[in-house]
C-alpha cells in the first residue's frame, strides 16, 4: 500500500512538473512573439507611415502625389526588408510579394486610384498585422 502511495506521489508529482513546463513554455512563446515585434517595430514603422501617407494621398484624390510618396518606398525598403525577413517567418512570402506589387504599380509612373489603392493597401495589412497594429 505504501508503494503505491509513493507511485501516485510521484504520477501527481510528473504532471505537476508537466504543467509547470508547459506554461514555461507558453510563457516563453509570448515573450518571443513581443520580442520580435519590438525588434519588428524600428524597421515596420517608418514604412507603415510612408505607406499611410501614400494612401491617404490616394484617398484625397491625389494619386501624383501619392506618387511621389511612394516614390521613397523601393529606397526605404531595401533597408527594412533584410530586417523584416528573418523576423515575419511564414509571413514573409506574402509581405514580399506585396512589397513587389507595390514596387512593380507605382514604378510606371502614376497609377489609377484603384491600382494604387490596392498596391497600397495589399501591404499595409500584412506588415500591420505582423507588428499587431
Amino acid at each position: 500500500m505504501a508503494g503505491t502511495l509513493t507511485l501516485a506521489g510521484c504520477n501527481s508529482a510528473k504532471e505537476g512538473v508537466k504543467e509547470a513546463a508547459s506554461g514555461m513554455g507558453d510563457a516563453a512563446k509570448t515573450a518571443a512573439t513581443a520580442t520580435g515585434q519590438a525588434a519588428l517595430a524600428p524597421a515596420v514603422n517608418p514604412v507603415l507611415d510612408l505607406l499611410k501617407k501614400g494612401q491617404g494621398e490616394v484617398a484625397a484624390g491625389n494619386v501624383v502625389a501619392a506618387a511621389a510618396t511612394i516614390g521613397g518606398f523601393k529606397g526605404l525598403w531595401e533597408k527594412a526588408g533584410p530586417v523584416i525577413q528573418p523576423l515575419a517567418g511564414d509571413k514573409w512570402p506574402a509581405i514580399e510579394t506585396a512589397a513587389n506589387t507595390l514596387i512593380s504599380t507605382f514604378a510606371g509612373g502614376t497609377p489609377d486610384a484603384a491600382g494604387a489603392t490596392a498596391a497600397i493597401s495589399g501591404l499595409i495589412g500584412p506588415l500591420s498585422a505582423l507588428v499587431g497594429k
